[in-house]
């Protein structure tokens, strides 16, 4: 357990790079896929609650510095690991792959919505109604977020969420 915890934390900070360097620069609406949330929806699933708040508070520290808005951010984060977690699969159920995978999507848009919800209820930087924001900008980011996990377990998760 120590090796995968020190393996994830590695991977965080290189996501959170990737992230905030890449991904954050593919935009259509002033919007881009979030890496970040993939990562801790498949944290979630895996591994539970308190892992993936706690991966989400991390995230949002490395997101938030590397953006230069910690605070927003890290809150963000940290209730999307919150939210993510409530999609845990214990290792002992009896769950299929195909159970276990819509499970990771489900937590990948609720989750990503509801941290986008955060983000858009304390930053605007284009002066956009709240309505907006959080539907039409949130909805649009989740459908990002999908997409992207969709490709991600395509071709790389789909073995680690079937373990």
């Amino acid at each position: 357990m120590t090796t995968k915890l020190s393996l994830s934390i590695v991977l965080l900070c290189i996501i959170s790079l990737v992230q905030e360097f890449g991904l954050s620069r593919l935009t259509l609406f002033n919007v881009s896929p979030d890496a970040i949330t993939i990562f801790i929806a498949f944290l979630a699933v895996k591994f539970g609650q308190k892992t993936s708040t706690s991966f989400g508070f991390m995230g949002g520290i490395l997101t938030g510095i590397l953006s230069g808005n910690m605070g927003l951010i890290m809150l963000a984060r940290t209730v999307e690991g919150f939210i993510a977690g409530y999609f845990h699969v214990p290792e002992d159920s009896h769950a299929t792959a195909k159970q276990k995978q819509r499970r990771f999507f489900s937590a990948v848009v609720i989750a990503g919505f509801c941290a986008n919800t955060v983000i858009a209820a304390g930053f605007n930087p284009q002066g956009l109604s709240p309505v907006y924001r959080i539907v039409v900008l949130g909805l649009l980011e989740s459908l990002f977020t999908v997409i992207l996990a969709v490709i991600l377990n395509w071709f790389f998760l789909k073995k680690s969420l079937a373990d």
